[in-house]
């Protein structure tokens, strides 16, 4: 087959099957790297063929940052996975662009391996899993982990209480010198996160766009620029969260 069509073919192939191009990946598929980042409790990069994937844990929630245990799961799940050869099987994709899957590292499932922890919660909402559901329960018996706290608060709920909770007022804007001097465009304020109010990414302080012209969002963690529905910037952000 002459090398032109060829290529015709393979770019065919691509417009017809986005997920080869956007770095979403349907159901089933199965990834086998190396796990080179931890950024929490649930989530974790696999770098596999050249290319990098974010992954949600299937099936678990862990604490989130802010909360208790929040730490202690990061570094669990680190102590499991980072810089471990790693199979990914991918049940869905996330609104974030992450791909969520159970990922097996020397024979072991992660989503279960931190619930018997106690460091993670069955995601109820989004899972049946029998087997989770079963550790889950020896975990909160025997007291194991996030636990031992009684009041332990479900991350989700964490989430949906942050959101509820009034923004902070807004400090009154400085007032102008005279009449004829030109009003400066408002800019967010410095420090945290900001996120872009056009392309819903968010920037960490340091990063060329941070003071982009729609980055008219300020979080003070990534988290919360997560719940509100925004991305992290795939160079600033993440090469912030491996220093």
């Amino acid at each position: 087959m002459p090398r032109r069509t060829i290529v015709l073919a393979a770019l065919l192939v691509a417009c017809l099957h986005p997920f080869t191009i956007a770095g979403a990946q349907p159901r089933g598929t199965r990834l086998t790297g190396v796990v080179t980042h931890v950024a929490d409790g649930d989530t974790l990069d696999l770098t596999a063929g050249g290319r990098k994937f974010t992954v949600r844990l299937d099936g678990i929630d862990a604490p989130e940052g802010g909360q208790a245990f929040s730490q202690q799961a990061r570094q669990q799940l680190r102590v499991l996975a980072f810089s471990h050869s790693a199979t990914v099987v991918v049940q869905t994709n996330d609104r974030y662009g992450r791909l969520v899957a159970r990922v097996v590292v020397g024979g072991r499932d992660l989503s279960e391996e931190m619930v018997r922890a106690g460091l993670a919660w069955h995601f109820v909402r989004y899972s049946s899993d029998p087997q989770l559901q079963a550790l889950e329960q020896q975990a909160r018996q025997q007291r194991v982990g996030l636990w031992a706290d009684r009041s332990a608060t479900p991350p989700w709920q964490y989430r949906s209480e942050r959101l509820a909770r009034p923004p902070a007022p807004k400090p009154p804007r400085a007032p102008t010198t005279g009449a004829s001097s030109p009003a400066s465009p408002a800019r967010p304020a410095a420090g945290a996160y900001h996120g872009n109010a056009s392309s819903h990414v968010y920037h960490a302080a340091g990063c060329r766009d941070f003071n982009c012209r729609n980055c008219t969002q300020v979080f003070a963690t990534r988290q919360a620029a997560e719940v509100a529905g925004f991305r992290p910037h795939a160079e600033c952000v993440l090469r912030e969260l491996r220093r």
